[in-house]
This record gives structure tokens, C-alpha cells and sequence, in this order.
């Protein structure tokens, strides 16, 4: 017989699920597009040089998205069970810990970045450029790191709000802070107020954002906002454990995912490498669809397993595995038929695209939505080893096979190798720890 109470719970966590799917699509759609928007004024407004010397700043701290040691997803895991089990007292000491020790990074970040970057002789940049200063330079480097340090603790508030079921509020206020980078940029543009306000109403509008859905959010949370008194050693050391996991499980799948272009180039001359770098980069939107199912899903997973709901689990796994399987097979269907077309007009490729590279990307692109739902229900819990046997088989082994099919597939081997191994290596640890993850879950229908 049905319990009246656990369908309304399970009724309510769909709908949170769904909400947080769709907004997730509108929010992706314009954080995407903020960009693009803002590249041919910036590009126009700054000039060539001091456009490309931000653009390397800009990597440099995209290649610091590992700075919170995972406590981000740390706190995730771990505040979705306090929170299914009402301990607010629990939940309260985690937010503040995991606020005070990213507090902490990113302190110590800004106090190096401001001892660090007077120090470096600006003068060699200058001497390379035609017209961008030295100081230019300093104050442009100074800015986009000391935002992207201010950022580090400011986002905890994502992983609170998806932990309570209320991704669409995340999405709402990152659809605001691309809005928000648009707006400033253009009218630090208009206004002609110089290119340092120009970067810096690019680089400040998103952590500016953030910094106010932190305010606006803790003002009517006063259970869980972070506060000194509430922040504990013990709390400290469990989140940064589970983060350390996922932290080192995130290196593992960047690198293991992140070599083909070596490979390429390798193999193959720089032009080749171009030609691949840029389809994948094309055929990388189809992991869309995979990253929408996949955030929300996480704490949603936490929350009905935390109350032992093994049922909504299974249906909800499955359901997920064939929207993101759905989804990823319409967007390549419409890459593949349409890719020449794109190539055209995005790139003015008139080349095109080989139909076996797109084919292949597009078969991997269908291997990681099929494994992804299963991870979620791994991750909402912190069972990571059958995901680090399965990311460390497949890092071993996929580089040697796409030396070898290389030869005998050309470009498409490279991606075709790489589903051959997730197939082989991935995909079992995917459903074997989706198992042992539901396994270890009283159901609370026993």
C-alpha cells in the first residue's frame, strides 16, 4: 500500500528535479552566450593585443577550477544527508566550515596574487605587444585573478542551493550575473570609460552577482548561514576527506579526457590538430545535455537514498539514462546531418566535416550519457573507489589504443578508441557501483 507522506516527498523531489533541469537548460543557454556577446565589443574596444593578454589571464584561471580541493562536492554529499535527516545543527556546521576554509584559500590566493604580480617584469610584455603598456598589463592580470579568488568561496552557495533541492534559484541568479557582464560591458564600453573599467566589469559583474545571492539567500536561511562560532575541525576534516576524493577523481577524468590533442599532434601535423581541436569543441555541446540531468540528479539521489526511497532511485536512474541518452542522440543527429552547414557559417570551413569523425564523436558523447545518471547515484553517496578503478583502467589503456587505431581509422580512431576503452573500463564500474551503492541502502519499503 502507498504511503500517502513518502509519494508527496517523492512528488516534491521530481518536481524540484524537473524544475532544475529545465532552468538549468535557459541559465547554460545565456551563461554560453554572454560571451559571444561580449567578445566583438571588448574585442573592438580593447584592441587585438591587450584582448589576447586578458584571454591568457583568463586561462590560467580556468586551469585553476581545482582550488577548492573538491570541498565544494564535499559539502554537497554531505549536507544533503544532514538536511534529509532535519540535523540543521549538522547542516549549519558544515556550510560555515566549508566557507571558512575556502574563506581561508582564498585569502591566502589574493595575498600571494598581490605580492606576486608586482614582482613580474611587465616590461617583456610591453616589449612584445604593439601598444599595450606594462602597468595595463599588471592591473589587467591583478584584476581577473583577484576575481576568480573572490569567486572560490562565494560559489558555495550553488552547492547549498542544489543540496536543498533549489537548483532553479542557482540557475535564476547565474542567468542574472550573464545578463549582469553583458550590461556593464557594454556600458563601460559606451561610456568610453577606459579598458581597465572595461575588464573589470567583465571579470567582477559574475563574483558581484554571486556575492549577492550569497546575501540574499543566508538572509532568509538563518538555519544554515555560516557564521565563525558554527565551523569545527571535525566538520573541516570530514568534508575535506570526501572532497579530496573527489578532487583526485576530478584530475584523474581531466587528464584522462584531456590528451587526444597531444595525441594529435603527435601523430599528425599542427593542422590536424587544429581540425580536430575544433570539432570536438563543436560535438563538446552535446555534453550539455549530459551536465543538466547530472548536477540536479546528484543531491536529488542523496536525498531520497538519506531516506531510504530505493525505488524513486531505480525509476528515476532509469528515466534520466534515457533522456540523456535521448537528448544526446537528437543534438548529434542534427551535428551530424548539419555539420558542414555549421562549419560554413561558424567557421567558413568549406572543407566540412568527415562524417566518420562526427560519427565517432557523437558515439562518445552517447557513452558518457548513458554512465552518467549511474555515477550521480555514486557521487550523492561519496562511493568513488569503483570510479577510480574504472577512470584509472580506462587512463592506461585508452592512450595506447588511440596510438593504434590511429593508423587504421585516421581521426575518428581518436575518439572511437576512447569509446572502445569507456565501454571496456568505464561502463562496468558505471553499473557495478550503481549496484553496490544500492545495495549498501536500507529501502524503506523493508
Amino acid at each position: 500500500m502507498a504511503n500517502p507522506r513518502r509519494e508527496t516527498v517523492a512528488s516534491v523531489r521530481t518536481r524540484a528535479l524537473l524544475l532544475g533541469i529545465a532552468t538549468g537548460l535557459g541559465s547554460r543557454v545565456l551563461t554560453l552566450a554572454a560571451p559571444l556577446l561580449t567578445i566583438p565589443v571588448t574585442l573592438r574596444y580593447l584592441g587585438a593585443d591587450l584582448f589576447g593578454f586578458w584571454m591568457i589571464v583568463t586561462s590560467i584561471t580556468a586551469m585553476g577550477m581545482f582550488a577548492d580541493l573538491g570541498l565544494g562536492n564535499g559539502l554537497l554529499t554531505r549536507l544533503v544527508w544532514a538536511v534529509a535527516g532535519r540535523d540543521f545543527v549538522k547542516a549549519k556546521t558544515l556550510v560555515s566550515t566549508a566557507y571558512l576554509t575556502l574563506g581561508g584559500i582564498a585569502v591566502l590566493l589574493l595575498t600571494v596574487i598581490w605580492l606576486a604580480v608586482p614582482l613580474i617584469d611587465w616590461r617583456r610584455v610591453e616589449s612584445q605587444s604593439n601598444g599595450l603598456d606594462a602597468l595595463t598589463a599588471q592591473v589587467v592580470a591583478g584584476l581577473a585573478l583577484s576575481a576568480f579568488a573572490v569567486s572560490i568561496p562565494l560559489t558555495l552557495v550553488q552547492r547549498v542551493q542544489y543540496a536543498l533541492q533549489e537548483a532553479w534559484k542557482s540557475n535564476l541568479w547565474q542567468v542574472t550575473g550573464a545578463v549582469l557582464t553583458v550590461a556593464t560591458v557594454y556600458t563601460t564600453a559606451l561610456l568610453d570609460l577606459g579598458a581597465v573599467p572595461v575588464i573589470a566589469a567583465a571579470v567582477f559583474a559574475g563574483p558581484v552577482t554571486i556575492l549577492i545571492n550569497n546575501l540574499v539567500y543566508f538572509s532568509r536561511r538563518g538555519l544554515l548561514r555560516p557564521s565563525f562560532r558554527s565551523a569545527s575541525r571535525t566538520a573541516a576534516g570530514s568534508l575535506l576527506r570526501v572532497g579530496f576524493a573527489f578532487f583526485c577523481l576530478s584530475v584523474l577524468t581531466s587528464l584522462s579526457l584531456n590528451v587526444d590533442n597531444l595525441i594529435v599532434a603527435r601523430v599528425a601535423d599542427f593542422a590536424t590538430v587544429s581540425q580536430y581541436s575544433i570539432t570536438s569543441k563543436l560535438f563538446a555541446l552535446l555534453g550539455l545535455a549530459v551536465t543538466l540531468v547530472a548536477l540536479p540528479l546528484w543531491p536529488a539521489n542523496g536525498e531520497a537514498l538519506a531516506r531510504g526511497d530505493v525505488r524513486w532511485v531505480r525509476t528515476t536512474t532509469r528515466a534520466m539514462v534515457l533522456f540523456s541518452v535521448g537528448a544526446v542522440a537528437l543534438g548529434g543527429l542534427v551535428l551530424v546531418v548539419g555539420r558542414d552547414l555549421i562549419a560554413t557559417l561558424w567557421l567558413g570551413n568549406t572543407t566540412g566535416i568527415p562524417l566518420d569523425l562526427a560519427l565517432s564523436l557523437t558515439a562518445w558523447s552517447l557513452a558518457i550519457a548513458f554512465c552518467s545518471p549511474f555515477f550521480s547515484v555514486q557521487n550523492s553517496v561519496g562511493r568513488l573507489r569503483y570510479q577510480y578503478v574504472g577512470w584509472g583502467l580506462f587512463a592506461v589503456c585508452s592512450i595506447p589504443l588511440k596510438f593504434l587505431f590511429y593508423p587504421l581509422f585516421g581521426l575518428a580512431g581518436i575518439p572511437l578508441a576512447g569509446v572502445a576503452a569507456y565501454i571496456i573500463f568505464v561502463l562496468p564500474s558505471a553499473i557495478l557501483g550503481y549496484r553496490a551503492t544500492l545495495s549498501q541502502v536500507v529501502p524503506i519499503d523493508s
